[in-house]
């Protein structure tokens, strides 16, 4: 068992408050309630993206759509009015041709029609599908806006902690150097099964390790012989206070 003076077991137990303080930055650093919003707030921000990028190819599909109808329409009217100039020019003095021209013409303004009843349709449609997207466009920018600034939060509060572990860390190092190699690897491997906590300082008769009340024979033993002592019930290493 390695020998263990009062001085070395303080600094055993100053090593234990910053290996301790590290401990409480990890898992706060681990948990936050800012970086669990902002998860939650990015997989909302990627569904709105993709609902996005639905809505824009169908209102591109529509609008090319629509342009195409309204292309169709522009044709068939400069075509019906080119019939009409030929038929009204009297140019055309063949009854029989004059006839064709106009059942042309007839036949043009059915299908003009009904290619506008297309576009009404097309249109609505294109009405809805403009609606949506400017609804998930502003959603999606609202959405991308709050990431931004909770991103920046959280990148502020993982810096904090991690500037205030890099002093724990400084500290560690030093405290570490000053304690005897073999009773710092009992500690250590204490650490590994006690939930990162090797030594406890026991005050007021109780381990503050794992809280239990140490009896009063045992107290005066650890007080007369000093040096090593562990808690029987936990086995973390004791250091008097």
């Amino acid at each position: 068992m390695p020998s263990a003076d009062d001085v070395s077991l303080a600094r055993l137990l100053a090593l234990q408050t910053e290996d301790s303080a590290n401990q409480r930055l990890a898992a706060r650093r681990a948990s936050l309630p800012e970086a669990e919003r902002l998860k939650e707030l990015d997989e909302v921000l990627a569904e709105l993206r993709s609902d996005h990028e639905i809505a824009q190819s169908q209102f591109d599909e529509v609008n090319r759509q629509n342009l195409k109808l309204e292309g169709e329409i522009e044709l068939i009217d400069a075509k019906i009015t080119r019939e009409e100039q030929r038929m009204f020019s009297g140019a055309v003095t063949n009854s029989k041709e004059l006839s064709a021209l106009q059942a042309e013409v007839e036949s043009l303004k059915r299908k003009k029609s009904t290619i506008e009843d297309s576009l009404l349709e097309i249109m609505e449609q294109r009405e809805s599908t403009a609606a949506t997207l400017e609804r998930l466009t502003q959603e999606r920018d609202v959405a991308e806006k709050e990431s931004a600034e909770l991103t920046r939060t959280v990148d502020g509060l993982i810096s904090d902690i991690d500037a205030e572990t890099s002093e724990h860390e400084k500290a560690r190092g030093e405290i570490a150097g000053l304690v005897p190699g073999d009773l710092l690897d009992l500690y250590e491997k204490i650490r590994e099964v006690k939930g990162g906590v090797g030594a406890a300082a026991l005050s007021a008769g109780t381990c503050q390790g794992c809280h239990t009340k140490i009896p009063q024979k045992e107290l005066e033993r650890i007080r007369a012989e000093g040096g090593l002592q562990r808690c029987d019930n936990c086995r973390r290493i004791l250091v008097t206070t």
